[in-house]
């Protein structure tokens, strides 16, 4: 019999009450081997599908459950969703094939019937009514692409939000007494900023508070600014909901821009169409057009709305959420780390923004950086202080394997370079000299950052050509890079290569990472830097340096002893 997240006898705990239709569709469904996995009324990025079935060896099915038209568009765009999100990879084209599919069944009408009343429907959808749930399922489960990526059935397993209360027991989190206070709320502050560096447990807290408000039954808009951040806070979401026993679909996470992009789609389907903007790029023009249907009376509300990496927001975007997302004694909370705005918004430096932001209360701060070992935070603290800015130096916390565990060694290294041109091939050989001088490292374990998208490829192919797989973004299309950017996955069983922007928030055991020409490139490698986690488990941790800045050169070994000594920056 096939697996049910959640089971049937939970189906009561649904956000919303699934009708008699989806029901027998689900039943039926149990005369399925125990090969799948069935997901009845899941999460999947911003959609909730009324059941998805999933197997290692046959793919992915998307049905919806009705006999709406609108049905064959959901199910088309759920199709499209797990695809993207979870089996393409950055270099794929656009179409699922067999591996994910989509079918619309109505369980009260004949088959025949429904298509011709359907028709001409979609190409990409199935149309089934109910005879073919009695006895002819294979029909119904359709034939699948070979082979199925095994990966991508993980990586969709992991990410895939199970409706209902998660009731597998995890291990609880430990966290700072600052974290515990962001957790916590004890005075029930509506209001609240929260700010350290990299590292200090900032995420945990906000996707921690997200899971303990979910489990008082409220609703919870988690959001960041890159798109790539957002897969890592569903899945501390989950886990933390696991922990507290609470519903994940209550909680909704994803990119400030996504999230717009959807709240406008969603108001045209009522009726309420945005007026397209005279000018402006396209993220100017979405949040335009969200506050558009907001005013003219399109609903979107939550209980809590929490930011991450809110050194990215602006104070526009911001009360765009509190005055029309917000519910009127909702929750609001952000956590910045002003140390990493390489965007130079600096938007909450500034008393007056934080009064019409409506921040009355003093920010909690966490100055601790529990991720790195302390030879990696002396290391980097020494370029932050020389380089960037001496207010961006984490305290080194005396309390630090009490709070993360395991914390391995940090191993340095610094190469200078005679030209900024070398900087790729110089990235990709880096990585390569890593993978082979040390056998506790898998490709998987190693990231390299690169500020321009040529670097990036030109590092790929040495990689490449040595025999490791790569997983990047980086292309001279836009759109491409636009395409592998969604497509990203940061725990993907290669190699990764990204920009800074899209890998904040994010770690590896190994980063590799070039230091251009440009005054900009200094704070953009210090965010780099703060990428190193040292509390993976593994038995050490690498932070390796490539340095095309002539000014920089003789820091190199102040950087590796991690010594003080005076800099002329």
């Amino acid at each position: 019999m096939a697996t049910f997240q959640p089971k049937l006898d939970h189906l009561d705990e649904l956000r919303e009450p699934v009708d008699d239709m989806l029901i027998a569709v689900a039943q039926s469904l149990t005369a399925l081997d125990d090969g799948w996995t069935v997901y009845v009324r899941p999460q999947i990025g911003l959609d909730t599908a009324d059941i998805v079935l999933v197997h290692e060896q046959r793919g992915v099915l998307v049905i919806q459950v009705g006999e709406e038209g609108s049905g064959i568009e959901s199910a088309r765009r759920h199709r499209s969703t797990i695809y993207d999100q979870f089996f393409s990879l950055p270099g794929d084209g656009r179409d699922p094939g067999g591996a994910v599919r989509a079918a619309l069944v109505s369980p009260a009408r004949e088959t025949t019937e429904l298509r011709s009343a359907l028709a001409p429907g979609d190409p990409a959808v199935a149309i089934w009514g109910g005879d073919v749930l009695e006895g002819r399922l294979e029909l119904l489960l359709g034939a699948t692409a070979s082979p199925v990526p095994s990966e991508s059935v993980r990586r969709l397993r992991r990410q895939i939000v199970s409706a209902g209360v998660v009731h597998e027991a995890v291990t609880p989190v430990q966290l700072s007494a600052n974290a515990r206070m962001v957790v916590a709320n004890p005075k029930g502050v509506r209001i609240r900023g929260v700010t350290g560096p990299a590292g200090s447990g900032k995420t945990f807290a906000l996707t921690a508070r997200a899971a303990r408000l979910a489990a008082e039954g409220r609703s919870v808009l988690v959001l960041c600014f890159n798109s790539t951040l957002a897969n890592r806070l569903r899945q501390l979401v989950v886990e933390r909901c696991a922990e507290y026993g609470a519903n994940p679909t209550l909680v909704t996470c994803t990119n400030f821009h996504n999230f717009c992009a959807r709240v406008v789609d969603d108001a045209a389907r009522t009726g309420i169409v945005a007026d397209e903007p005279a000018r402006g790029t396209w993220p100017v023009k979405i949040v335009a057009k969200t506050s558009d249907v907001l005013e003219r009376g399109f609903e979107r509300r939550f209980d809590a709305v929490l930011v991450d990496e809110g050194q990215d927001f602006t104070l526009e975007w911001w009360n765009l959420l509190r005055d029309r997302m917000l519910r009127p004694d909702g929750e609001m909370l952000l956590a910045t780390d002003p140390s990493v705005d390489i965007y130079g918004k600096q938007t909450w430096s500034d008393p007056s923004v934080l009064a019409a932001a409506g921040f009355a209360e003093p920010w909690i701060s966490m100055a601790s950086s529990y991720r790195m070992a302390p030879e990696l935070t002396d290391a980097t603290n020494q370029f932050a202080r020389a380089f960037v800015d001496e207010g961006t130096v984490p305290e080194v916390p005396t309390d630090q394997v009490a709070v993360v565990g395991h914390v391995s060694t940090g191993v340095v290294s610094w190469r200078n370079l005679d030209r900024v041109a070398d900087l790729g091939p110089a990235i990709g050989h880096e990585v390569v000299r890593l993978l082979s001088e040390h056998p506790d490292l898998s490709p998987r374990d190693i990231v390299y950052l690169c500020e321009y998208h040529h670097d990036g490829l030109a590092a790929a192919a040495v990689i490449e050509a040595a025999g490791f797989p790569v997983h990047h973004v980086y292309s001279r299309d836009p759109d491409e890079r636009h395409r592998r950017k969604a497509r990203f996955w940061p725990d993907a069983d290669a190699v990764k290569g990204c920009t800074v922007h899209s890998f904040k928030g994010w770690e590896s055991p190994a980063v590799v990472l070039g230091i251009g020409m440009e005054e900009r490139s200094r704070r953009l490698a210090y965010g780099s830097m703060t990428r190193v986690s040292s509390t993976r488990g593994n038995d050490a941790s690498y932070l390796a340096v490539l340095n095309a800045d002539p000014r920089m050169a003789e820091f190199g070994r102040a950087f590796e002893q991690a010594t003080s000594v005076t800099v002329d920056a």
